[in-house]
């Protein structure tokens, strides 16, 4: 599905309160988990908002309006704020995606307060490359994004490869990982010099409820901050995706059933 076939109307509109631009793997689910105990409503975080892949065309199109070393880049691209509320219009608060496109959320929702998570970088760094690039770059994420998901008209898995090729002004997931740490470094000073220190909460993983709620005006919840297994969670998901994927486009070939499975064991999606 690509960016030209767009067709995700804009949300019901709430007013954006809340931007939590920690990169991925500084707890994004967390934060989001969090900030809806604090009451915020539809906090966006893919591993929560239902249908988030209605969302891939825009995000596809973000990406090349963003991100200058893309060979897709085209600044007629660029997002206007009606544009980002086909995405986030219907939510008070966005973690997780919203990290990669921050300099542009920022602009847009200049009314959001902005909380910025900062991981040690030995530890983000690792837990990116185990949990996230491994797996967008490896033999199975491959034949999906090569085979099934063209079969039913998905584009997840080369959406997100192109988002972080381009966060990381990067032609390759080696390239990734040679850039890691000039990106981590970037991000952190440009949140840092873009926000008012006021309307800015730089917050350590660890920092628990009462820096959050002091920034947010929210009372402290009789309850201990909820730190969530993301990384477990993500691998949870995408096994049900892939499988329900898998058997999607088996029926679209007509394979049988049997044959399906047998594909999934062997893919170990089972």
């Amino acid at each position: 599905m690509e960016a030209s076939n767009e067709t995700t109307q804009p949300q019901a509109q709430r007013e954006m309160k809340v931007l939590s631009v920690g990169l991925p793997r500084t707890a994004t689910l967390s934060i989001a988990e969090a900030l809806t105990i604090l009451g915020y409503q539809n906090v966006y975080h893919s591993l929560r908002t239902p249908n988030v892949e209605d969302h891939h065309p825009i995000i596809n199109r973000a990406a090349d309006g963003s991100f200058p070393t893309l060979k897709t880049y085209d600044r007629k691209k660029e997002m206007t704020r009606g544009d980002w509320d086909k995405v986030f219009g219907n939510s008070e608060a966005a973690t997780e995606v919203a990290s990669l496109f921050a300099p542009q959320l920022i602009q847009a929702y200049p009314e959001a307060k902005v909380i910025l998570v900062i991981r040690d970088y030995d530890a983000w760094y690792k837990s990116l490359d185990e949990t996230l690039l491994k797996g967008l770059w490896s033999p199975l994420a491959n034949f999906f994004a090569s085979y099934v998901q063209p079969t039913i008209g998905v584009s997840s898995i080369a959406v997100t490869r192109k988002v972080a090729l381009g966060f990381f002004a990067a032609n390759s997931v080696d390239e990734i990982r040679q850039n890691a740490r000039e990106v981590y470094d970037r991000h952190h000073r440009q949140i840092q010099e873009m926000v008012l220190p006021d309307n800015l909460l730089v917050y350590k993983m660890g920092d628990g409820w009462a820096p959050l709620c002091e920034f947010l005006g929210k009372p402290v919840p009789d309850m201990e901050f909820p730190w969530v297994n993301e990384a477990d969670e993500l691998k949870g998901k995408t096994v049900q995706m892939l499988k329900s994927q898998l058997f999607e486009a088996a029926r679209k070939v007509l394979l049988p059933n049997f044959v399906t499975t047998a594909i999934a064991k062997r893919l170990n999606i089972n």
